[in-house]
């Protein structure tokens, strides 16, 4: 294993926690390191494609974060050279791993929602508050902002769940101190569900997607492990029947949601499960479960979002 930081601290820090011998504060000596098959871009957004291209041209397998670029033209471009290699690369979307995330998978593929009317999706963080971020988090242009940092990751939710393209996007943007800290979006899918999502970085912390079909709701809460809850068309929320079926279902699974807890819980466990699934997908040649192609559709959203943002009005899209 070998790490490479531009910042010394950082690199000292995050080597001596996972006891990393091998550290550079240029990644292009890991480039040239023959003993490495695969390389991780978790740099911020401006720089990854510049590397990834690196990456793939010194023959090693790719992880590259979300988002995978700040504009278009970047995307195509990885997406071109890694046409020309047999290298895996998988975008982090680590969401898409989350266990609850899968099981609302299963129950919307089985059809016990029936058919899906609307979404309603939302992402709000108190980070500001707790660190000091890096300054490029408080640039659009450099990936900074509330949709760049945390919506691209429902923006792809969206269409994993829902196997559909947007086809229109309307945003609203709050930014006093720097961009984006508070966003809302409506958007209509091609299939024609109506989607309704928040995103800011000024307030508490809560991730949570809710799915509506015509035959029930399903709520997903993505900091709980109890956090995936089915209502159907005769259920009453606030109902003592309706309650105590939770309170009996969270009972039943609590020993696992220790297990979970002590792991760091399901949101954290996600980010392992994705490694996972790489390091798989390397091994067995596996098709990977989050494409450049995946990436670029988020990256799309989120342009719209922001030119929606400045024009006062809805986004059409032409194509994905």
């Amino acid at each position: 294993m070998a790490l490479a930081d531009v910042n010394p601290d950082e690199l000292k820090k995050v080597a001596d926690q996972f006891q990393i011998e091998q550290r550079h504060t240029d990644y292009r000596a890991l480039l040239d390191d023959r003993s490495l098959d695969v390389i991780a871009v978790c740099v911020p957004a401006q720089f990854h494609v510049e590397i990834a291209l690196a990456v793939l041209k010194a023959g090693k397998h790719l992880f590259v974060e979300k988002p995978l670029a700040l504009c278009l033209e970047e995307c195509d471009r990885l997406i071109a050279k890694a046409q020309m290699t047999n290298k895996k690369i998988v975008v982090g979307f680590n969401l898409r791993h989350h266990r609850l995330i899968q099981e609302a998978q299963k129950i919307i593929q089985r059809g016990d929602l029936g058919a899906i009317e609307a979404i309603r999706s939302t992402w709000t963080s108190a980070i500001r508050y707790h660190r000091t971020l890096p300054a490029w988090r408080n640039r659009r242009e450099l990936g900074g902002g509330a949709l760049f940092e945390i919506a691209v990751h429902h923006f792809d939710l969206w269409r994993c769940l829902l196997q559909s393209e947007v086809e229109e996007i309307c945003a609203f943007s709050k930014s006093t101190e720097w961009p984006d800290e508070t966003v809302t979006l409506t958007a209509r899918l091609r299939n024609g569900v109506a989607i309704s999502s928040l995103f800011s970085e000024r307030t508490s912390d809560s991730n949570e997607i809710e799915i509506y079909g015509q035959n029930g709701r399903l709520r997903i809460s993505l900091y709980r492990f109890d956090g995936l809850e089915f209502y159907s068309t005769s259920s009453l929320e606030g109902s003592l029947a309706t309650r105590l079926n939770i309170l009996k279902k969270t009972l039943k699974d609590l020993p696992t949601g220790i297990a979970i807890m002590r792991q760091g819980g399901d949101y954290k466990i996600s980010y392992r499960r994705e490694w996972r699934h790489f390091i798989n997908v390397i091994r067995h040649d596996l098709p990977v479960n989050c494409t450049l192609e995946d990436g670029r559709a988020a990256v799309q959203i989120a342009l719209a979002a922001i030119e929606s943002d400045a024009l006062g009005k809805p986004v059409k899209f032409e194509g994905f």
